[in-house]
């Protein structure tokens, strides 16, 4: 869990680098999501958070986490239920290939997906 904590600072750490004219934020261009969802009939809970930073106008890399919330049989009412971290390689326009990394709560990899994604 530290290792989750050192990464997620760095991510967001909001140092600035750069001269004075053109001093930016790391987080400057970074996208940000979260998703909270209910199912109707299991009536469980989920909450998912997104953060997305581009390295080159081409390269990309996702960290994602998501909480189980309130759920029956749940010790705490939050809990930490998996993380993932992806490398995306945009090809062109239209394809792009990644490497989705899938990490349990205390963030070893349980399984490694490769693939590409074609948007239109």
């Amino acid at each position: 869990m530290k290792i989750i904590m050192i990464i997620v600072a760095t991510l967001f750490a909001t140092f600035s680098y750069g001269n004075e004219e053109t001093k930016r934020s790391l987080t400057d261009d970074m996208s940000f999501s979260v998703t909270l969802e209910r199912g109707t009939e299991s009536e469980l809970q989920y909450g998912y958070f997104y953060a997305t930073k581009p390295i080159t106008d081409k390269f990309s890399t996702t960290y994602g986490a998501t909480w189980n919330l309130d759920n029956p049989g749940q010790e705490h009412y939050i809990d930490l239920s998996t993380q993932t971290l992806t490398l995306n390689y945009q090809l062109n326009d239209k394809w792009s290939v990644y490497a989705l990394n899938d990490f349990d709560p205390h963030f070893k990899r349980t399984d490694t997906w490769v693939g590409t994604t074609y948007a239109w």
